[in-house]
């Protein structure tokens, strides 16, 4: 499902589903502790979505019921309008789209930043940390680095903590875009680490001699836990040149359905 974008004034069109982070925020990057806030369950929460739609081809209003398989016959259902879907299948997608998040959309992460948040649009799949121990994630810079076609060895400013289970690693280059990928790093000692080389690092490009140049950063977690993956919902000035990002967390989940096709009403 697609919606209106308005990014450095150009009008757009982005698209809501699975997709690749853009972004990642790190303490390093805030003015301010990163802010979660938690929706508990309770009994007026929808689980069950009804969808009214136009059909194109008969121009009469239609309803089709968005359930999970588990609760065919919801506590709660919400009554939603759409102006026009061309299927029923469509219309039913936005629906369970809707139904996933309320079922498992439980986070909104706040972050104040500086003027890297300004790179950021609605939408966006960001990457957000915090330094607190019981998170399962670590962020630091990257002092140093040598290479060669084999791997790349980083040197970090903070120890690391190497009882996570799995650990896995990101990189947020010097220009903010985020590696493509999650890295697997190995142990070299507690600041010192490897990851395999590939050319989508780049490591000839970054520029760690400069100091009017902000360095590379780590953000090393517990891939069982990994990072707070969130939606971009709104980017708003705060203060001098800062601006606040609100995002709603991410998950996969939510897109689940985006392929399935509407099976009826339930009996």
């Amino acid at each position: 499902m697609g919606y209106f974008l308005l990014s450095d004034g150009l009008l757009s069109v982005g698209r809501e589903g699975v997709k690749s982070w853009t972004g990642i925020i790190t303490p390093q990057d805030t003015v301010e502790e990163m802010q979660t806030s938690f929706r508990v369950p309770s009994e007026d929460d929808f689980d069950g979505v009804d969808v009214k739609y136009i059909n194109p081809v008969t121009w009469a209003e239609e309803t089709v019921q968005c359930r999970t398989p588990e609760n065919p016959f919801p506590r709660k259902t919400e009554a939603y309008t759409i102006d026009v879907a061309m299927t029923a299948d469509r219309a039913w997608r936005i629906g369970m789209r809707r139904l996933m998040k309320y079922l498992h959309q439980r986070r909104t992460y706040t972050a104040t930043a500086s003027m890297l948040g300004w790179c950021h649009d609605f939408g966006d799949h960001i990457i957000l940390s915090d330094d607190i121990r019981t998170g399962k994630t670590q962020s630091c810079l990257i002092d140093a680095m040598i290479y060669d076609f084999q791997e790349i060895t980083l040197h970090v400013t903070e120890p690391l903590d190497w009882s996570y289970v799995n650990p896995r690693c990101w990189i947020q280059f010097q220009d903010g875009r985020p590696s493509s990928r999650m890295l697997t790093p190995q142990r070299v000692d507690d600041f010192t680490l490897t990851v395999p080389y590939n050319d989508d690092l780049h490591p000839g490009d970054w520029i760690m001699d400069d100091p009017d140049i902000d360095l590379p950063k780590l953000l090393f977690c517990d891939s069982e836990k990994g990072a707070r993956h969130g939606i971009v919902q709104e980017v708003a000035p705060s203060g001098d040149s800062n601006c606040q990002i609100t995002a709603p967390e991410y998950k996969e989940i939510f897109y689940q359905y985006d392929d399935a096709t509407y099976s009826g009403d339930v009996a």
